[in-house]
């Protein structure tokens, strides 16, 4: 098992930040927020967007800073080493978004709370939490879960937080995010195999080609796309629609051309993943 590179303790590139520490990944969940808010014109809600960022950095702080993840020595060798090198700067990171989070969270409905409690469960089932300890999601499952809980939350949180019915529009919306957000957590999952072999996590990606990965990935951004169009000729913001179909053309091309083991093409699939906050401003502009 190979050992990570070690990082001096005085570099703080911003660069290894953002490939590195959880907060980018709380972001995506902001631009997720974000386009919801813009594409269904519902009104903008800053607690939820604040506490959804708060909440997905700590859930992935939980995983790739404080838990242990033995495979993560193969699979992310440089991003072991920013974390050992920058535990000080993660403690207080950690902090900061436990009292900022937990100050906002009474400023939330309660059917928000409830929801927002189901989703964080799911996604702490892939979260290792002691050296001896053993992830509940394995295989496919485990992306097929986190994307549905990405999209869950990203897409349905805005309509519960407003008082909105959750309609068929909107369980449709919620479908198409789930497969906008698939295909970068295939190609995650698939470029790790290696480490969760070693681990002894049995994952689903050595019996698949990448080739395979990326025809299946496209499969879904395909039923997206033609849902997309759909939606543009019946919804009465076919421009906003249009833009926010883009990302799926992005994911496309970042589905046929990433390498999913190297931690820049991971950052750019993350910020594609993010595109949603492009509608979601252009609507604000439109107004």
């Amino acid at each position: 098992m190979s050992s990570p590179r070690s990082v001096g303790p005085s570099k703080f590139r911003l660069v290894d930040a953002l490939y590195h520490d959880p907060a980018p990944v709380g972001g995506v969940a902001v631009a997720l927020l974000t386009g919801t808010y813009g594409l269904f014109g519902l009104p903008v809600d800053l607690p939820l967007l604040v506490v959804g960022f708060c909440g997905v950095t700590l859930i992935y702080a939980a995983d790739r800073v404080w838990g242990s993840a033995p495979e993560d020595r193969v699979n992310r060798p440089d991003r072991v080493a920013w974390v050992r090198a920058h535990q000080g700067w993660l403690a207080v990171e950690t902090m900061g978004l436990f009292a900022v989070g937990g100050a906002l969270l009474p400023y939330l409905a309660w059917p928000t709370l409830l929801w927002t409690a189901v989703l964080g469960s799911v996604a702490v089932l892939h979260v290792r939490w002691g050296a001896g300890g053993r992830p509940v999601l394995v295989g496919l499952a485990k992306p097929g879960a986190i994307a549905t809980t990405w999209a869950a939350g990203g897409a349905l949180l805005p309509f519960v937080e407003a008082g909105a019915p959750v309609g068929i529009g909107a369980l449709l919306f919620f479908g198409a995010r789930t497969l906008f957000i698939l295909p970068n957590l295939l190609l995650a999952d698939w470029g790790d195999r290696r480490g969760d072999i070693k681990a002894g996590l049995a994952p689903w990606a050595p019996r698949w080609t990448l080739r395979r990965v990326r025809w299946a990935a496209t499969g879904g951004l395909a039923a997206a796309a033609l849902g997309a169009l759909g939606w543009a000729v019946v919804a009465r913001a076919p421009v906003l629609v249009g833009i926010d179909a883009v990302g799926l053309l992005l994911m496309g091309g970042t589905v046929w051309g990433m390498d999913p083991t190297r931690p820049r093409d991971a950052f750019l699939a993350d910020l594609v993943v993010a595109w949603p906050v492009v509608p979601g401003l252009a609507a604000w502009m439109i107004v």
